[in-house]
C-alpha cells in the first residue's frame, strides 16, 4: 500500500459502521469482473488492516458481505454502503474513500471494465449538490 493510501486512512476517522461500508465497497469492487487476483486480495487485506480491522475482522466483514450479496445482489449491498457512507462523510472524507477504492481497483494493474463501470457508479452517486460547507445535501 503506497503512503498516500495509508495517510488517507488514518485521517479519516471513520466509525465501525463506515469501515465496514468502505471495506464492503472495497470487497465489491474487486469481486465485480468475477476474478480476484492475489494481488488484489492482499491489498483487500492490506486495506482492512489500514483501517484497524483484525485477521478475524475482515474475515467476519468478508463473510458479511458475501451473505449480503447472495441474499440480495451485488447491485444492492453497493447501492446500501455508497447511501450510508454518503449520509454520514463530508465531501473531504469522501474524496478519500473513492481514492482509496480506485487504489483498490488499480491494485493488479488490470482495471476490468465492470471495477470500471462501479467505480464510475459510486462518483456520480457521490457528486450529487453540497451546500456551501461542503456536506451532502439530501
Amino acid at each position: 500500500m503506497d503512503n498516500t493510501t495509508r495517510k488517507l486512512l488514518k485521517i479519516l476517522h471513520l466509525t465501525p459502521d463506515q469501515v465496514y461500508h468502505v471495506f464492503c465497497l472495497a470487497l465489491c469492487l474487486i469481486c465485480s469482473d468475477g476474478v480476484v487476483s492475489e494481488r488484489e486480495g492482499e491489498v483487500l487485506t492490506r486495506i482492512g488492516f489500514g483501517l484497524g480491522l483484525s485477521p478475524e475482522d475482515i474475515k467476519s466483514l468478508i463473510e458479511n458481505a458475501k451473505n449480503a450479496v447472495q441474499e440480495t445482489s451485488l447491485a444492492d449491498v453497493v447501492a446500501f454502503s455508497v447511501a450510508s457512507l454518503e449520509r454520514s462523510l463530508d465531501r473531504e472524507r469522501l474524496e478519500g474513500v473513492r481514492q482509496i477504492l480506485e487504489f483498490v481497483a488499480t491494485s493488479d494493474r488490470q482495471m476490468s471494465e465492470q471495477e470500471r463501470e462501479l467505480l464510475r457508479a459510486i462518483e456520480d452517486a457521490w457528486t450529487s449538490p453540497s451546500d456551501p460547507r461542503g456536506e451532502n445535501v439530501n
